[in-house]
């Protein structure tokens, strides 16, 4: 493998490593957005407080579960470049997508700064079911079913954690 490759081979994988948190907090944030009903929210300064200290704890956590794992399985270690530039990509993903849930509850009032967040939150999966297709060479119309499928997959997860606790 060429030194050309295997900077291309990092570069996805960290990529893969930040949409692949980015999209799992979204999911989370949703449900958790969910489940709390409005008028049992907080202010709304702590719910965006809550938001990203929330994000950035399963980030951590996530990255904990990860390494560990693959140093059970694979060798290597925490401290390995690869594993800091991995460590990176999820944090950065996580906390980039609280930090966009948090914003309407810093610049909106009550309901609707809920309703800014849940609409931020549930975008982000169709947006990329749609630029996946689009990447895969699909025409606008089979991207936007493909879009439209991941935000219903994704409402089911959501409705699913909702309904049995998280």
């Amino acid at each position: 493998m060429s030194e050309a490759d295997h900077d291309d081979a990092e570069a996805r994988l960290a990529a893969r490593e930040f949409f692949a948190s980015a999209l799992y907090m979204a999911l989370v944030l949703l449900a958790a957005l969910v489940a709390v009903p409005t008028d049992r929210l907080p202010s709304d300064e702590a719910v965006a407080g809550l938001l990203v200290g929330s994000a950035i704890g399963l980030t951590l956590a996530h990255w904990l579960a990860f390494r560990l794992a693959s140093h059970l399985t694979e060798g290597g270690g925490f401290a390995t470049e690869s594993a800091a530039r991995e460590a990176g990509a999820q944090i950065a993903g996580g906390v980039a997508v609280a930090a966009v849930a948090a914003l309407p509850f810093l610049l909106l009032d009550g309901a609707a700064a809920l309703i800014g967040s849940l609409v931020l939150l549930a975008t982000l999966p169709a947006v990329t079911g749609v630029a996946i297709a689009r990447l895969r060479g699909r025409p606008w119309l089979t991207s936007l079913v493909t879009g439209a499928v991941a935000l219903t997959l994704a409402a089911v997860v959501v409705l699913v954690k909702s309904a049995v606790g998280h």
